[in-house]
């Protein structure tokens, strides 16, 4: 499907000026350097019933992995996303405490490319960054948008309302329990973590939760329950990622926490298996065509209108993206300018290097390949991402890329993260920390809930 870009006219038309929130609130604001895209972005109700539908189809065929490809070992299934030992050994230990079925929590990040929506990478569990709501009541607050938005119909969704809403639907909470959470962090990650955490912690409060700051390292095991200093936890909510896990200390820091999941004193949102569907590696499972005939022909028509080829970076010979066998490396080499190289297990666009890059000399191209050869890497089919035209602030239009973060919830649609940048930039991976520009998304119509 296509992008529709009537309603981007209607608003070039009509306000045609650079539109940013008028106030946030202190979550927002922590979350950001204070500078948003120039305008939001606009879905149709036909793109947000297709794409909730495509990646909740998605969603469940990498949930389907290990025992498609594994026998149901999660262990093999992790050491296939290149886990090391003690991060293997914490996934068996945690997978094996929780009952329910892996979070309905998770965000993909899509492009446009003029055929329609292609996902770059899908991100799951608690780990998930995201921020839309407060955003869109700020740019409500200007009344010529105000009143563009009711003529339109333009409505937005409340990400952290849906958020605590799936936290209480897989938690099996009632709507008026208040349970002490503990959003926790990873003890080398607390103090720079700790203004946005503590901003979300008020912000849960205001829905009901009673959320408390901290590190994996202070939680304690004693009396039958899992203690914060004197406070008894029923909920700990992980911030802290598989990467941490390598932390030679990691065993001693997590021991209190698994060994609390293990004899049932505590409940962990999200659980650590979590990641290893948001892997990049997964996602270059999906795409193999030796998995085919795995896969339902409705898993089949998403995987081949939102994957883009996705192959981990092995020695050996793979299926290539227009069907034939050969040699990964030598289709690397020959098509560097169409292709992206990307660790399985990082986030935030760490070790991410697009071929296509001027920095990125064929000499570079080659050297790095040979580095990720059969390790935690894939390489990825460029997408090509259709602009959009954005307001300037001398009244002009500029071309901007945006990177489309479509959030799911336990209720389906849960909001839109995006990441934008001037298509004639320098920014070759849209991600805050290289200086793309968060934006707010609104939708037309409501949305259907289950």
């Amino acid at each position: 499907m296509s992008r529709d870009l009537a309603l981007t006219d209607r608003y070039l038309e009509k306000i045609g000026r650079v539109l940013e929130p008028a106030d946030v609130s202190e979550f927002t604001h922590v979350f950001t350097t204070g500078v948003y895209a120039p305008r939001p972005v606009f879905f149709s109700a036909a793109e947000i019933d297709q794409l909730t539908r495509d990646l909740e189809t998605l969603r469940g065929a990498l949930y389907r992995l290990p025992q498609l490809l594994f026998d149901g070992d999660i262990a093999a299934f992790a050491t296939a996303n290149g886990m090391e030992k003690a991060q293997i050994r914490a996934i068996e230990r945690s997978s094996a405490a929780v009952s329910n079925s892996p979070t309905s929590m998770g965000r993909a990040d899509l492009y446009s490319d003029g055929s329609g929506f292609r996902l770059m990478e899908f991100n799951m569990g608690s780990t998930i960054g995201w921020d839309s709501g407060d955003i869109c009541r700020g740019t409500l607050a200007d009344p010529e948008f105000s009143r563009f938005a009711a003529e339109e119909g333009l409505q937005y969704v409340d990400t952290a309302a849906e958020q605590v809403r799936t936290i209480r639907h897989e938690m099996g909470l009632a709507p008026d329990a208040r349970p002490v959470i503990a959003l926790t962090e990873w003890p080398s990650n607390l103090e720079e973590m700790r203004a946005y955490m503590s901003a979300l912690a008020k912000l849960w409060t205001a829905h009901g939760l009673d959320a408390h700051l901290c590190h994996v390292g202070q939680l304690e095991r004693r009396d039958g329950k899992l203690w914060l200093e004197d406070q008894p936890i029923d909920i700990v909510y992980r911030y802290f990622m598989m990467e941490d896990l390598l932390d030679d200390n990691a065993d001693a820091v997590l021991e209190p926490l698994l060994g609390a999941l293990e004899d049932g004193e505590v409940r962990m949102f999200t659980s650590l298996e979590s990641e290893l569907y948001g892997s990049k590696a997964s996602l270059a499972m999906l795409s193999d065509r030796t998995h085919r005939h795995l896969f339902s022909d409705e898993e089949l028509d998403v995987i081949d209108r939102l994957l883009p080829w996705t192959s981990s970076v092995t020695s050996g010979r793979v299926i290539l993206d227009d069907g034939s066998e050969g040699s990964l490396l030598d289709h690397a080499l020959a098509n560097q300018h169409e292709l992206i190289l990307k660790p399985t297990l990082l986030h935030g666009g760490q070790g991410v290097v697009p071929g296509w890059s001027p920095e990125v000399t064929p000499e570079d191209w080659r050297r790095l390949l040979l580095d990720a050869l059969d390790g935690p890497y894939v390489l990825q089919r460029r997408i090509h991402a259709i602009p959009e035209p954005f307001p300037e602030p001398d009244g002009g239009v500029r071309p901007w890329v945006v990177n489309w973060g479509v959030i799911l919830m336990a209720s389906g649609y849960g909001g839109l993260l995006t990441r934008c940048a001037p298509a004639d930039g320098e920014i070759e991976v849209l991600n805050l920390g290289r200086g793309a520009l968060l934006g707010s998304g609104f939708h037309v119509g409501p949305i259907p809930r289950p």
